[in-house]
């Protein structure tokens, strides 16, 4: 699989090189004709590197030409041999003026089966076309023609374990490539959906749809009506209808496209209006009157379990976030899902792992409490429905914080009153000290007026 730029080393002078190239060509094909045409070729390029000057690369295009042109022979080589004659051809079209006009065809060669391995052919073509995806520089546009071929292979070969070898490639480092490589819409679509195509086969249709939705996007909205534009449409809308996982249809209903099959697919634009905000009623209502066989060509036929199992979670979730009280009763869902009542929690858990709602439920009171639920759409209904829930919630802040205050006043009060009394009692205290001392003075007074006094008699 691609992995960081390195170089591939092969001793030799290019004159050198590619005589011994044409002249394997020339035994596999049990013809003599290659190494004669390009011997007149080469002989400049030898004087050029006996002189040890600049080389030309110009006179090295016109033998590549022929040698490349040559070369779709090689899926018939040897199994042994098929690694090696490959890579002395990358090496010697490294030496040209302009890869892009040789590596193109090159990774058209091994987009082919190769004959002599039918068992491991896949396996050799995938490791010589990393060979020449890591030789090239990572702005080098021939990149994409060498991942367009890897990806080929895989999907023709339904190699699942050289999938996952690439997978991590294109989840991580695709994007980068893209934007290094400058691609124009049209090869970037094609790049898209051949990963798409790959990625179906291998069974990763969460990819394959991730891939399929970026091709729909690159579409300009002048050619969104145009028939290649109209079946990339289909393609989308009818892969999400029937995953599993795919719940939101914004970017879909996002698309010129799509929007085109008002016109050229009514009926199958319709039921993805239906999947975007209408319930399980709406849904029967309009397979009644339109049998999935007989939309766009068929494209839904056997999807019709998955739609309605799809549709139910969905009318779950519209009942969720729809409910003011946020508590929803059993009989409630039950109704709408058209499901008995011993199955509930099992839709109600089921739409709980597709990460739509939160809540608990409740067997006791038969109720499911609403803790989250997603909006199917967003539009001025949603935003006036928020728009009442905030001032709920702010008049229930209001509330809150009028008794924070009127705790916090009281509390204040309460230690004022405190600080009073406690100065009032101390001064009380201090006020019955001094009355107590002046008790024992004015008992004290009397004892010392009633002790006997020394008279002084003086005659007379």
């Amino acid at each position: 699989m691609p992995a960081p730029t390195n170089t591939l080393l092969i001793e030799g002078s290019f004159s050198e090189l590619a005589e011994e190239f044409a002249q394997y060509i020339d035994t596999l094909r049990k013809e003599g004709s290659l190494q004669s045409e390009i011997a007149p070729l080469l002989e400049p390029i030898r004087q050029q590197e006996q002189s040890e000057g600049e080389p030309d690369l110009k006179q090295h295009d016109e033998v590549l030409k022929k040698l490349v042109g040559a070369a779709a022979v090689l899926n018939g080589a040897p199994e042994k041999e098929i690694i090696p004659s490959y890579n002395l051809l990358i090496h010697l079209i490294h030496q040209s003026s302009d890869t892009d006009v040789f590596l193109p065809r090159i990774c058209a060669y091994l987009a082919k089966p190769i004959t002599t391995s039918p068992q491991f052919g896949p396996t050799l073509a995938i490791s010589i076309l990393t060979t020449i995806f890591n030789t090239l520089s990572n702005d080098d546009s021939s990149r994409y023609h060498v991942l367009l071929a890897i990806v080929a292979v895989i999907r023709q070969s339904g190699s699942g374990y050289a999938f996952e070898a690439l997978k991590p490639k294109l989840t991580t480092q695709l994007p980068t490539w893209l934007s290094a490589w400058e691609l124009d819409d049209e090869e970037a679509q094609k790049l898209h959906l051949a990963i798409a195509d790959a990625s179906t086969a291998a069974g990763d249709d969460g990819l394959a749809q991730s891939h399929v939705m970026q091709a729909l996007q690159l579409i300009p909205a002048a050619e969104a009506s145009k028939p290649a534009a109209r079946d990339l449409a289909v393609r989308a809308l009818a892969s999400a209808l029937r995953r599993p996982a795919v719940f939101d249809f914004t970017p879909l209903t996002a698309s010129d496209a799509v929007q085109s099959l008002r016109s050229s697919d009514s009926t199958l634009f319709e039921l993805l209006e239906i999947f975007t905000s209408d319930t399980l009623d709406a849904y029967e209502a309009f397979v009644s009157a339109n049998p999935l066989a007989s939309i766009s060509g068929g494209v839904l036929a056997e999807a019709a379990d998955a739609l309605q199992t799809k549709m139910r979670l969905l009318t779950l979730t519209s009942l969720a976030s729809g409910t003011p009280s946020r508590s929803l009763p059993y009989a409630t869902i039950a109704s709408a899902l058209r499901v008995p009542a011993e199955d509930i929690e099992v839709w109600v858990i089921d739409t709980i792992r597709a990460g739509l709602v939160e809540g608990k439920l409740s067997q006791l009171k038969q109720e499911f409490l609403v803790h989250r639920a997603t909006y199917r759409v967003f539009g001025e209904k949603q935003w006036a429905e928020i728009q009442g829930r905030l001032m709920v919630w702010r008049r229930s802040l209001e509330g809150v914080l009028d008794v924070i205050r009127s705790e916090r006043e009281r509390f204040a009060r309460e230690g004022m009153q405190a600080a009073v009394d406690q100065e009032a009692a101390a001064a009380q205290g201090k006020n019955g000290d001094k009355a107590r001392f002046g008790d024992r003075r004015r008992i004290q007074q009397p004892q010392q007026a009633a002790q006997p006094r020394e008279v002084e008699a003086v005659a007379e």
